[in-house]
This record gives structure tokens, C-alpha cells and sequence, in this order.
């Protein structure tokens, strides 16, 4: 059975100082996260000192974003080439959505620019609160996902994060996460062959901590979780990772 992925974005909520000091506390309490795939998503600043100071095997790194372009005149921009030792990236996340008007076809752009520069791409969908009270859940997934290649593709995972659940502390049912699993799981299926359909993990992410996971956990298409702000606070997020079995 695979290992319960944990892939924590930090967002903005650490700096240089306080991700040593988060990724030194997991050194001393590795045992804790022994039963999960941990991915950590430092800012891009930080990435470096959380590489020189990880002391735990198999914990892997991602960037929280990256430009569509690889090298060039773009000032301020952050290539997926620009840092080593990169394993994820995650693109589309509804903050890049919706605070920085990213399209689709903006999506589309970096999430072919991550998956040609052999570095996994988590993929975020999910759907509003007006976009769910108008039964429009499924339709804005539909278009979402409508940016993958088609035929093929290796090292991607879909993290559905439903926008109105993101810190809000409104956590969807059960059930209502299962359907959209399952249409997800339903659209890669016409996609791709059962093959490739198997990588492709599935994750959860809105209103995560350690009081929900257990809960979540007997949603059986759910592969892990990305966790924003839970994982940045290390007794949060150490005690999630203890809930796993």
C-alpha cells in the first residue's frame, strides 16, 4: 500500500529562519512522519536552506509556482530550471487563479513547462462558492482539466481544492469530495489508458488539519492532501501526520 502523501504548501507564511527552524524540528521528531510521502513547498527563497538542512530521507521539495518561461529577459520571474534538487511544482493553485487572474491557457502554458522539465506537476481544480451554489461544480472541473494532454502524460497529480474550503474551515462531505473524485478519476480514465490512470494520485486540499483528516481519510479515492496553512505551523502539522496509519 502506498504511503499517504502529505505535500505542504507554505505559501507565504515562513521565511528563511523559521523553514530551518520547521525542518530542523522534523529531524528530531522524524518517526512522526515515517507513514506518509512528505512533499514540503517552501517560498522559492527558502528552498535552498531547506535542502542543506533536511536530515530526513525520501522528503521531497516542490516549488509553489513557477513562470511559464524557462530562461530569458523576465524580470522578477522564477524558472523551474532556476533551482536543483526540484521534484514538484504545483500549478493552477486558486490563488494564482483568482489573485492573479491566471487563465486557463496561462495553466496550460506552465503546466506543459514543468512536465518537460521532468519535475512532477500537481495540478489544482476546484470550484468557487457562487460557481457550487449555481450547480456548476462539475462544469468548472470539466474545464479545468480540459488543459491536459491529451494520449500521455507522466508525473502528474491532481489536487482538488475546493475554493470556498480554503481557510474557511467549511468542509465539504464525504460524499460531495467521493463525486468529484470520482469524476475526476472518470474524465483521466477517457483521457488516458488504465496504465498511466494509476500514477496519477489523487489529493485533497481545503480546510485540512488534524481534527478533519481522520474524517477524511475514509474517502478511499483520496491519495494524500495539499495542506496550506496547517503545514506550516510544525505541532499542526506533525500531529496530522501522526493520525496516519
Amino acid at each position: 500500500m502506498n504511503k499517504t502523501i502529505l505535500a505542504a504548501n507554505w505559501k507565504m507564511y515562513l521565511n528563511e529562519d523559521t523553514s530551518i527552524d520547521f525542518v530542523k524540528k522534523m529531524n528530531s521528531n522524524r518517526e512522526s512522519f515515517s507513514k506518509s510521502e512528505v512533499i514540503l513547498f517552501p517560498s522559492h527563497t527558502c528552498i535552498s536552506q531547506v535542502q542543506d538542512n533536511i536530515d530526513i530521507e525520501n522528503i521531497k521539495l516542490g516549488m509553489q509556482d513557477c513562470d511559464i518561461n524557462t530562461k530569458g529577459a523576465y524580470t522578477g520571474a522564477v524558472s523551474i530550471h532556476s533551482l536543483s534538487g526540484i521534484d514538484f511544482c504545483i500549478v493552477g493553485h486558486s490563488e494564482r487563479r483568482l489573485l492573479y487572474n491566471e487563465s486557463d491557457e496561462s495553466v496550460k502554458n506552465k503546466l506543459e513547462t514543468v512536465i518537460n522539465s521532468n519535475v512532477g506537476a500537481i495540478l489544482c481544480v476546484g470550484e468557487t462558492k457562487e460557481q457550487k451554489n449555481d450547480n456548476n461544480t462539475f462544469n468548472v472541473i470539466d474545464a479545468q482539466l480540459s488543459i491536459l494532454p491529451k494520449d500521455t502524460i507522466n508525473g502528474l497529480t491532481i489536487a482538488y481544492e475546493p475554493v470556498w474550503s480554503i481557510g474557511s474551515g467549511d468542509l465539504p462531505s464525504n460524499e460531495y469530495i467521493e463525486d468529484v473524485l470520482s469524476y475526476i478519476k472518470n474524465k483521466l480514465k477517457s483521457l488516458y489508458s488504465d496504465e498511466i490512470v494509476e500514477k496519477i494520485n489523487l489529493l485533497y486540499g481545503g480546510s485540512v488539519d488534524k481534527d478533519s483528516v481522520n474524517r477524511l481519510l475514509e474517502v478511499e479515492l483520496i491519495d494524500g492532501f495539499l495542506i496550506g496553512s496547517a503545514s506550516a505551523d510544525f505541532e499542526s502539522f506533525k500531529a496530522i501526520a501522526e493520525k496516519l496509519s
